[in-house]
């Protein structure tokens, strides 16, 4: 009798164990499934993410260029601007400007000879 309940009460743990092992494996599985939805909605962010930062850097550059070619045109301005002034001022007083050349040829010379 003490086998039979032996056996009765062992089967009983078998079966538990058999459920707790099924339920268990449930678990696991439902468990792999939102891993692979984590995973994937993760990498549509990443995507997305992607997406809009090089937009967002496409659309800086693109303002940046054109603030360079504006102050590329500024600046071409500026120097056409003083080459002329230069040049009217070498019309008005061309010996002062003579004397401007000679001058600073010397101090180049004088500054880039070797003693």
């Amino acid at each position: 009798m003490a086998e039979t309940q032996l056996k009765d009460i062992e089967a009983q743990a078998n079966k538990a164990a058999g459920r707790d092992s099924d339920a268990l494996a449930d678990q696991v599985s439902v468990l792999r499934q939102d891993l692979a939805n984590i995973t994937e909605l993760l990498g549509e962010i990443g995507v997305r993410r992607k997406d809009e930062t090089l937009a967002a850097a496409r659309e800086r550059m693109g303002k940046v260029r054109q603030e360079g070619e504006a102050r590329w045109h500024d600046v071409q301005t500026k120097a056409h601007e003083t080459q002329d002034e230069l040049l009217e001022a070498i019309r008005r007083q061309p010996g002062t400007a003579l004397g401007i050349a000679v001058a600073a040829g010397f101090l180049a010379g004088l500054l880039t000879s070797r003693k």
